[in-house]
């Protein structure tokens, strides 16, 4: 698997993962660069940010070029669980309060609701075929202690900022589904889809508006020149005014000096049973599409299939070695078993892994040097959350180097570039340290 703390970077040659999301969909195909081209944006990242801010610009009628050293969804967008969240970054709202204050929270979270919002107005505008799926989206405690604190959080949410939801007793959640060790929980509206047809989608619509996409192309190098950037690829050279880096956690190592060190690739592992029987789906309470998060520090995340399967999901491995190992797979599939007793014996289908960009802050961010004539800008560090938001941010990060910012740019999002992880070689050693100081607390 590539490894972006080892690798050079990502190669045309790396197979796509062994996800639900490649066997019930097949992307489109692109052609991959051969000749040298001029193009007054260009993207490097095919994947939500990056054709995000392509359609963007196209609909500003922007000559506009993406690269991507892959196929489509080889990255985040064939990996991750398709949940529809209105947030972004490990940072609350009530979090945001405390180390600002609360116009920035809300300024913040009027950010969070305009990434959901946007993404239903393409979808509705451009007809996008999603498998999007509405249904309740429960968290759930997995300690008396943080029932308490996810129940006063709620009611803060609801009275400062307007976030309706339901706070769930133990009783509550004992009486809907039989899920074993949740101490209470909050449920609000959520939705689901189906997250490699998503970018597909993107995909078509990108092209469909004019920008021209080449995939199995990698960016080796970004050179500036005096009229604007030269970035090399295996077989031409690409002129660009302006460059954007769209490639989130799977950017290389050592890529350029406005983004290396800049963030943290840490890995989650999914995998996917087969279809739950109706007893199966009686015995456990889910009856219909429906997601859940817990509270703990390493979250489990699951999700109903339109198919009835139950979709799972955690923390993966510390390096790429040990993605697809047996005692991984065991690992999640305990966890699981744990929370659903009845679904012991279920087959796992379907197992992969893939790589989540965490800043060392634990907020995103969408910056561009907007003072000077050539441009170039980056959107990363979602931190999981980025199936709304990292869309929202390749669409904000065009506006910027458009110069169309009309939103709140003093809002942390944007108002400063990501920091620098202090020793970043010493990173995996304290994610391992980290984890296993949860292991502990956590039981």
């Amino acid at each position: 698997m590539y490894d972006p703390l080892k690798s050079k970077g990502v190669s045309p040659f790396d197979p796509q993962p062994n996800s639900y999301w490649h066997h019930t969909h097949t992307c489109r195909k692109f052609e991959s660069l051969k000749q040298n081209i001029s193009t007054d944006y260009l993207i490097i990242g095919g994947g939500y940010t990056g054709l995000s801010a392509a359609i963007t610009f196209a609909e500003a009628d922007k000559n506009t070029t993406v690269i991507d050293a892959n196929t489509i969804g080889f990255g985040c967008a064939g990996r991750n669980g398709g949940f529809v969240l209105s947030g972004s970054g490990r940072l609350s709202l009530s979090a945001i309060e405390e180390k600002w204050d609360q116009k920035t929270a809300k300024g913040m979270q009027a950010e969070f609701d305009g990434a959901v919002a946007l993404l239903k107005q393409r979808i509705n505008k451009y007809d996008m075929q999603v498998d999007w799926c509405d249904g309740a989206y429960y968290k759930l405690a997995h300690s008396k202690k943080s029932a308490t604190t996810l129940h006063h959080a709620a009611q803060k949410q609801a009275a400062d900022y307007g976030v309706k939801s339901a706070c769930l007793s133990q009783a509550d959640i004992q009486d809907r589904f039989a899920i074993a060790h949740a101490y209470g929980g909050v449920k609000v509206d959520g939705a689901c889809l189906h997250p490699l047809k998503l970018i597909d989608e993107y995909a078509r619509v990108a092209e469909n508006l004019g920008a021209a996409l080449y995939y199995s192309t990698p960016a080796l190098e970004i050179e500036k020149t005096h009229n604007g950037f030269e970035v090399s690829t295996p077989n031409a050279i690409i002129t660009a005014k302006h460059v954007l880096i769209a490639s989130n956690a799977y950017t290389p190592k050592r890529f350029h000096e406005k983004v290396d060190n800049k963030q943290f690739p840490v890995q989650s592992s999914i995998f996917v049973t087969a279809p739950l029987s109706e007893s199966q789906k009686n015995a456990c309470g889910l009856t219909s599409p429906m997601s859940f998060m817990d509270t703990r520090m390493m979250k489990y995340y699951y999700r109903v299939l339109p198919d009835g399967r139950l979709l799972f999901g955690g923390r993966g491995a510390v390096s790429a070695r040990g993605s697809d190992s047996n005692s991984e797979k065991q690992r999640l599939y305990k966890a699981m078993v744990k929370s659903f007793p009845a679904l012991k014996g279920i087959g796992m289908d379907y197992f992969w892994s893939g790589w989540v960009s965490v800043s060392f802050d634990d907020m995103p961010r969408i910056f561009a040097d907007t003072k000077s004539t050539n441009k170039l800008g980056y959107a990363m560090g979602y931190c999981g959350s980025g199936v709304s938001f990292a869309a929202f941010s390749g669409m904000r990060l065009a506006q910027r180097m458009m110069g169309q910012e009309n939103f709140d740019t003093t809002l942390p999002l944007y108002s400063s570039p990501l920091p620098s992880f202090p020793f970043p070689a010493f990173r995996r050693m304290a994610l391992h340290g980290l984890y296993q100081w949860a292991k502990v607390a956590e039981h």
